[in-house]
Order: C-alpha cells, then sequence, then structure tokens
C-alpha cells in the first residue's frame, strides 16, 4: 500500500476536527515549500524537505536577542503564557 493510500485510509478514520487541522497544515506546508517542490516529472526526483527540516529553518529565522527573551518554562507553562492561568509545578 502506497503512502498516499495509507495517509487516506488514516483521514477516513479521523474526526473532522482533526482532518480540518491536517488539512490546514498540509496547505501551509504547501505554500512555504513552493508549489513547484511537490511536482516531479518522471526523469527527475526531488527531495522533499523532511518536516523537521522546515522546523529547523523557521527556528534558524528567529533572531537570537528574541530567542533569549522567551521564559525558559515556556512549553511546560504555555496556557500561563497565553491565557494567563495558573503556572504547573517547577
Amino acid at each position: 500500500m502506497s503512502e498516499r493510500e495509507l495517509l487516506m485510509l488514516e483521514i477516513a478514520q479521523t474526526p473532522d476536527t482533526l482532518v480540518r487541522e491536517v488539512l490546514n497544515f498540509l496547505l501551509f506546508i504547501k505554500a512555504k515549500t513552493n508549489q513547484d517542490n511537490f511536482q516531479t516529472s518522471s526523469s527527475e526526483i526531488r527531495e522533499i524537505p523532511s518536516f523537521l527540516n522546515f522546523i529547523d529553518q523557521v527556528n534558524s529565522e528567529i533572531p537570537a536577542q528574541e530567542d533569549a527573551q522567551l521564559p525558559k518554562d515556556l512549553s511546560k507553562n504555555l496556557d500561563h503564557y497565553l491565557y494567563g492561568s495558573s503556572k504547573g509545578e517547577e
């Protein structure tokens, strides 16, 4: 079974809210990496950047000064910083 077929099978078994998020993510990635990277000719196959390489690229575009200003517990207490909820235990 091809990856495309496996993906379609998984999507068929996934709740609509999650399918919407996956669709939005796919459209974002396609726009970011340019549609040409997803089209391959029979004589030339281009390597599609992996998701982790994409994340590394996005992270490398953040200036070091701004990155240093982020709280060290941001991932642990994201709800606190976004919505003002109480911080988790440290």
